[in-house]
């Protein structure tokens, strides 16, 4: 299927969430953000875990990953009533260019690179995603030759997270930023993040606490978290807490920190108002119903 460049404006992409940037705690030392609207999406051909080391503290970052590499990853745009899927599910983001290199250079992906891209995509009279898209389809969705592609087109590359094309809504496209693993990061002479620290492979939440058990690892296992508060379906993370009672209660006690006042740190952070909000999330008893994450709180 044909990628379509009509349906979304040039100057704005849809930039998919999947981690910290869920919430808005994740969000604060970016924002704040003008966002033109935010949707709950279902992922497929997609597992994530903690994996990355991160570049702000002694800590692992979540980390996304096809299932199947040699197929592309899928979002799905889902209704505020929507029930919760059986896969991992982020938040998909309409960004203006300003607000893209923000959350661009926040994932440690140069914005003025970000920028060269988007100019080689206007050449093409085509979005920034849907430019993206058709690079890493030109190379039957192998990631490797993908970077690879990218940094001989702008010879910029990053060891932390790099722009990833999604399919959206089976006919549009968005962008993601994945931390470069085995694949590589484009270029021979800039080592992944990944590779460095020797965590290719992925880690549960519960693994990445147990190695890492620091205050800057439960603080961003938290703002990840946090976006079940939005209705996100995050079981894949909150599951295997449950095999360690301590670790478990520890979370919850951050989690308890932040609950009160992350619905107004979202909406400052974001620059969404109370009826768009409503419209995209639904009511807040029923988002931290559908994520998983009530069911986790009170079994503590």
């Amino acid at each position: 299927m044909r990628a379509s460049s009509r349906a979304i404006p040039s100057a704005e992409v849809v930039v998919i969430a999947y981690g910290a940037l869920m919430s808005g705690v994740g969000l604060t030392p970016i924002g704040p953000l003008r966002l033109r609207a935010a949707a709950r999406v279902a992922l497929s051909n997609a597992r994530r875990g903690f994996s990355a080391s991160s570049q702000h503290g002694d800590r692992f970052q979540l980390a996304l990953e096809p299932i199947d590499p040699v197929l592309p990853i899928g979002a799905q745009r889902l209704d505020a009533n929507a029930n919760a899927t059986a896969g991992p599910e982020g938040v998909a983001f309409t960004a203006q260019p300003t607000d893209l290199a923000k959350l661009s250079d926040a994932e440690g992906y140069s914005s003025g690179a970000l920028q060269r891209l988007r100019q080689e995509a206007t050449m093409q009279r085509q979005d920034l995603a849907t430019y993206l898209w058709s690079t890493l389809s030109a190379v039957g969705f192998d990631t490797a030759l993908f970077r690879q592609r990218l940094f001989k087109l702008i010879r910029y590359t990053s060891p932390h997270y790099i722009p990833h094309p999604v399919r959206l809504d089976a006919e549009h496209c968005a962008i993601t930023f994945l931390p470069p693993g085995r694949e590589g990061t484009g270029s021979e002479r800039l080592t992944p993040t990944r590779g460095r620290s020797h965590s290719e492979d992925l880690l549960t939440a519960l693994e990445a606490c147990q190695r890492k058990p620091t205050r800057t690892q439960l603080a961003y296992l938290t703002a990840c978290l946090l976006g079940g508060l939005h209705g996100v379906c995050i079981q894949d993370l909150l599951t295997p807490l449950a095999q360690d009672p301590a670790v478990a209660q520890r979370v919850c006690a951050a989690l308890a920190d932040e609950q009160p006042k992350e619905l107004a740190r979202f909406l400052g952070m974001t620059g969404l108002d109370h009826a768009v909000y409503w419209q995209a999330f639904g009511p807040p008893n029923h988002s931290i119903r559908r994520s998983g994450l009530e069911a986790f709180l009170r079994a503590r």
